[in-house]
């Protein structure tokens, strides 16, 4: 008589649901490894560093506030939007008035920080531009001069004769081609009366940090120690919400504009109307320009 033998198919199928679950899991852990995403490298590592690979994109990207004070503890004098264009390696300096309409409320630019921060002049400049500004920047003459010591001398084609009053210090800057120190810089930044109205003078600071950036800029030349160091500098000499992990994830594209781009700093005044309350009224196509200049449209 033949016996048949009881079927363990059971057994076989329980082990195979085991395996192919370890099999499963094992794919999921190391599915970077075996299928990497279809990705195109921008060379940018988590401590911002360049590689040959780097392709900076729109999302490198920044538009910071740059407010200048004549000492620690002064309310900031000068609002300049600093905007940086990653793609066309190109950082445009913007100057506003203070009493930039808003003055009908009594509010201008200067009491604004000292009473709400530089958070809050942020606002007002994003609500009257409508450009987003990423972080702020308030310094001093003392962290200025350090700041531009370090980056370098300035070549600077006065057009007219200037005297400059400093406190106990009065100055006289001969027109034609100067060579200025930073101490220099800061005074005619601050302290010149150019005599040709408040345009004039922001043509006359437009120019002046742009020839600066001009200039000097193949210092860093793509010198990432180099390129900490100012960060450094701007970090622990001013007011500032800028944080190291924005500077990092900005920092290849920096980078690279120090070492390929060609004269990437320029500048652009505001134009507009001043109302019967001193307060001032950009023109709608000088916020369309600004927009441009700082990547919206």
């Amino acid at each position: 008589m033949t016996v048949r033998r009881k079927s363990n198919w059971y057994i076989y199928l329980i082990a195979f649901a085991i395996a192919l679950a370890f099999a499963v899991a094992a794919i999921i852990a190391f599915k970077w490894y075996l299928f990497p995403e279809d990705t195109s490298p921008v060379g940018l590592d988590k401590n911002g560093e360049l590689t040959d690979d780097f392709r900076p994109t729109k999302e490198h990207n920044f538009n910071g506030l740059f407010m200048l004070s004549d000492s620690e503890n002064a309310d900031p004098e000068l609002f300049i939007m600093i905007a940086y264009n990653a793609v066309d390696n190109r950082v445009a300096f913007i100057p506003f008035p203070d009493s930039i309409n808003i003055s009908s409320e009594g509010r201008t630019l200067p009491n604004i920080y000292a009473a709400q921060g530089g958070d809050k002049v942020i606002d007002v400049l994003e609500d009257v531009t409508g450009v987003k500004c990423d972080f702020y920047v308030k310094m001093d003459r003392q962290g200025f001069i350090t700041l531009v010591s370090a980056f370098g001398n300035l070549e600077y084609e006065v057009m007219k004769t200037v005297i400059i009053n400093d406190g106990d210090v009065a100055q006289t800057i001969n027109a034609g081609s100067q060579r200025l120190d930073a101490e220099t810089v800061f005074r005619l930044i601050m302290k010149a009366d150019f005599g040709e109205g408040e345009s004039y003078r922001f043509n006359c600071i437009g120019t002046m940090l742009s020839d600066l950036v001009n200039q000097n800029y193949r210092v860093l030349d793509g010198n990432s120690q180099v390129m900490d160091s100012f960060f450094r500098m701007i970090a622990d000499n001013s007011q500032t919400d800028l944080t190291d992990e924005f500077y990092r994830a900005h920092k290849a594209a920096l980078l690279n504009t120090a070492a390929y781009a060609v004269n990437p700093g320029e500048y652009y005044i505001p134009y507009g109307e001043y109302s019967d309350d001193g307060s001032f009224v950009i023109a709608n196509n000088s916020i369309t320009t600004i927009r441009q200049k700082a990547g919206v449209d």
